[in-house]
């Protein structure tokens, strides 16, 4: 990775097999694979046809990590909103930091959260978006 490439964690409609707007539509991303969050600190909410994460849980999130440069980070960030809709942070995951998009906490009021959701599977400790 060089100093202008930094790492993504995806894990909704951003995931591989999304035919909407999945990863693989950024000719320069590199998917790393398969990863997962370390913290236990998160939460998931059905936002209809995509997910959002919140910093208020008991979980970890099941993804995908990114290789990306600054001009995907800015066609990412426009996608997702930032700063205006998600924030976004750097998270441990299985394959190192990365950035990953997250919503304020106060999303968690209006929308499915985890096992409420039949698109969010959740396990005992880990929450999956299902494309």
């Amino acid at each position: 990775m060089d100093k202008e490439s930094m790492k993504v964690f995806v894990y909704g409609s951003l995931k591989r097999g999304n035919n909407v707007r999945g990863m693989h539509f950024f000719q320069d991303a590199v998917r790393v694979g398969q990863a997962q969050t370390t913290a236990g600190i998160y939460s998931m909410l059905d936002l209809g046809s995509f997910p959002g994460v919140i910093l208020d849980g008991q979980h970890d999130i099941n993804g995908e990590v990114y290789v990306i440069d600054e001009t995907i980070l800015a066609q990412l960030d426009a996608i997702e909103g930032y700063p205006d809709f998600y924030d976004r942070t750097e998270v441990d995951t299985t394959e190192g930091k990365a950035m990953m998009y997250f919503l304020p906490n106060e999303f968690a009021e209006d929308y499915e959260k985890n096992e409420d959701s039949n698109r969010i599977t959740a396990t005992s400790k880990m929450l999956t978006w299902n494309l």
